[in-house]
């Protein structure tokens, strides 16, 4: 009988220079990226699903919410209510004719709908902005109405020229134009006889027979935020909270 050979047969490590990987461990590899990649799909369905799931207490701040709303809508109701009876034999015989500025300091967040729709009609469509009204009984409702959001009394000519002069501007062919020009005072308002800023501030300061006129060329002012806070009058009787001429120097 022959001798049998114990010498072990030789690994090839290499074929043409590329090394060559066992096949077990090409299995292990492939199983491994496929719980790899299982694993990161369930991670990813599950932070999808934390996503969209309502955060602890969301549902009870939701009602809170509803609740809030509520209570502001009754409490701003009441008080309509309250001011349109306060006011409800009030006629221009009552009431003097005279300039008023009207400030706007508060947003529309918090406001019920009606009183949204006066600052609209009072043309104070943004939060600090400020037009001029004649004192009627129309207006006096108006302004009582919408007195949480606004702030207003009678100006002096100082804060009327200060105003115009600085902050003045008119629509003219659907574009925003600074009063700086007679000119455009002359087109617009020369059949009034308005020619000039100041025959303007005049008119709209003594509320003139041509205050309507000259008081729809302007557009409304906007104005700074106060340097200091606005003085807020909790009493019952919420008329003019802050003295707009000094408010006008504050916000100028």
């Amino acid at each position: 009988m022959g001798r049998v050979s114990t010498t072990a047969k030789p690994t090839v490590t290499h074929v043409r220079g590329h090394e060559v990987v066992p096949e077990s461990v090409l299995r292990k590899r492939k199983t491994l990226a496929e719980i790899k990649e299982k694993r990161e799909e369930t991670l990813a369905a599950q932070r999808v699903k934390r996503s969209n799931k309502p955060a602890a207490g969301a549902l009870f701040k939701k009602a809170a919410a509803f609740v809030k709303d509520y209570r502001q809508k009754y409490a701003s109701g009441t008080r309509l209510a309250r001011e349109s009876k306060k006011l409800r034999g009030l006629s221009d015989s009552d009431v003097e004719a005279k300039l008023v500025l009207v400030i706007r300091h508060k947003a529309g967040k918090n406001l019920d709908d009606k009183t949204k729709k006066i600052l609209h009609v009072l043309r104070l469509y943004e939060m600090h902005t400020a037009a001029f009204v004649k004192a009627t009984a129309a207006t006096t409702k108006l302004l009582h109405l919408a007195s949480p959001a606004v702030v207003f009394g009678v100006p002096t000519l100082k804060t009327v020229r200060d105003l115009i002069q600085k902050r003045g501007f008119a629509k003219v062919d659907k574009k925003r134009v600074a009063l700086t020009d007679n000119q455009v005072i002359e087109d617009k308002l020369g059949d009034k006889g308005m020619v000039c800023l100041e025959d303007m501030i005049n008119e709209i300061h003594t509320v003139g027979p041509s205050f309507k006129d000259a008081n729809q060329l302007l557009l409304p002012f906007k104005l700074n935020p106060p340097k200091t806070r606005m003085k807020r009058d909790h009493s019952k009787d919420k008329v003019e909270k802050d003295d707009v001429n000094e408010l006008v120097e504050r916000m100028n």
